[in-house]
């Protein structure tokens, strides 16, 4: 009797381009250019829609870090598209219309055909603009929590109040 071992396939980059369009482009929104998938649908649901596309996301990511060995700058600029996705994507309202502008998926995936791209070429990977981008995103971040931290001393101070150094 030969016994054989369970591998799961790994989709093909056809497969992964297939997924982004149903997640970020699949539908058009009828008398305008403009397209959706299945990230804004389920966005419009409250909490479980972007936290269940933030799964498929993330997928997508996992598959193209261990599967096409994305280097790990660009992995983690996939990353942070998706948490800035589902970040911004959960709140009412400008959640659904930043869902319908950002479309992570099909960031994600420009970026893993470029890699693909520059692997087939024998070429050294370039990761400067991940880099780049991961930097601002942390200066954003650090910025608007610098923001938020002076706020939160200032509504302290007043409601105590007094005078805020």
């Amino acid at each position: 009797m030969k016994t054989t071992t369970f591998r799961p396939s790994t989709p093909g980059i056809e497969g992964l381009e297939h997924l982004a369009w149903l997640m970020d482009r699949a539908f058009r929104i009828p008398g305008t250019p403009i397209h959706v998938g299945l990230d804004a649908i389920l966005g419009l649901l409250p909490v479980g829609g972007d936290f269940l596309t933030g799964l498929v996301q993330t997928g997508l990511v996992l598959v193209a870090l261990f599967h096409y060995r994305v280097p790990r700058p660009i992995a983690a600029r996939m990353a942070a598209n998706v948490l800035i996705d589902v970040a911004i994507g959960s709140i009412p309202l400008l959640g659904d219309v930043f869902d319908i502008a950002f479309k992570a998926n099909t960031r994600n995936m420009a970026l893993l055909n470029q890699v693909v791209r520059e692997q087939k070429q024998n070429q050294r990977v370039s990761t400067a603009s991940s880099i780049a981008y991961l930097v601002l995103i942390a200066a954003v971040l650090l910025t608007v929590l610098g923001l938020v931290l002076v706020g939160f001393i200032t509504v302290v101070g007043w409601l105590l109040n007094r005078p805020v150094v």
